[in-house]
């Protein structure tokens, strides 16, 4: 079949059923509920969700944004890369255009949009993988075949909620006692927060935003004094997943134990919501999370990119 046979249209939340179907039979390494589904096709104003159709059925869907990407403290240069958030055609209809006619178009409306840049999955702050899972054998060869390249790898991790009641208070008493507060942000922290992502991770201030957000908010912070000098979140996308992240702690105050204490916090509070397992994306820094909380290697990604 040519791939002038493939029609495409903006795919609408009146689809999520019929993409809900075909995406549970097309990307069996990820399994998510329709919630998460809807959030990643239609959870971002700037992103374009496309169905494709052959003879009137829906054969394949994907979506895309453009990603600003501050490239250093302050934000005073960023870069707009362009992410295919996501992508599955139904197994039948594969090898006959349809993921090519997707991906072509996507990355197309991508570059008009000022994207230099264009990958897989990783995007912030609404993404469901950082790359495409290893187990999905055909992807690097159709990747390839429309010029991306693969860059590395990522990794996934994830922590058994039921070894641990996460209770922090007596680390909180050692810091206390070195001057150091550990609580849940409010909205009278934001100048605080902002301040410290400002100043060492302007790219996760769209995440924070999104856990700040949240009723009650799921980020907690560390302060000396009136500054806060460490940070840790949770469900800011992807919640009814179990998503932990991002965190960071200023390099000034590494040593304390700030990090593990925040990173406690966020895990109890997702196990007070009923998870049974905590998931921490696209995480580095390995060594801390196997000693903070037993995290392990849950998946693996390959990473792919290509100029636009």
């Amino acid at each position: 079949m040519p791939e002038r046979d493939v029609a495409l249209r903006p795919l609408r939340p009146a689809d999520l059923g019929a993409a809900y179907a075909l995406w549970q039979r097309s990307a069996p390494f990820d399994p998510v509920p329709p919630p998460v589904l809807a959030e990643k096709l239609w959870g971002d104003p700037a992103g374009l969700a496309l169905a494709a159709e052959v003879a009137g059925a829906l054969a394949g869907i994907g979506c895309g944004a453009p990603w600003e990407v501050p490239t250093e403290p302050a934000g005073r240069r960023s870069q707009r890369r362009g992410s295919v958030r996501l992508l599955a055609v139904a197994p039948e209809h594969r090898r006959r255009g349809v993921g090519s006619a997707l991906l072509r178009t996507l990355a197309d409306d991508l570059g008009r949009r000022g994207a230099t840049s264009l990958r897989i999955g990783e995007a912030a702050p609404n993404y469901l993988t950082p790359g495409v899972d290893v187990r999905y054998e055909a992807a690097p060869a159709f990747l390839a075949a429309h010029g991306l390249r693969e860059t590395g790898e990522a990794v996934n991790l994830g922590v058994d909620l039921g070894r641990d009641d996460w209770d922090t208070s007596d680390d909180e008493q050692r810091l206390a006692a070195a001057r150091v507060s550990v609580r849940r942000a409010s909205e009278t922290d934001r100048p605080a927060l902002a301040a410290l992502l400002d100043a060492h991770w302007p790219a996760w201030q769209p995440e924070a935003d999104c856990a700040m957000g949240n009723r009650p908010p799921t980020l907690h912070l560390a302060l000396r004094g009136e500054s806060a000098i460490g940070f840790a979140a949770h469900s800011a996308t992807n919640a009814p997943l179990g998503w932990f992240g991002p965190m960071g702690t200023a390099p000034e105050a590494r040593g304390l134990g700030v990090g593990a204490v925040l990173l406690k916090r966020c895990l109890a509070d997702l196990k007070a919501e009923g998870h049974a397992r905590a998931t921490i994306a696209w995480a580095a820094a390995l060594p801390f999370y196997e000693r903070a909380c037993g995290a392990t290697v849950a998946r693996r990604f390959r990473r792919f990119e290509r100029a636009l």
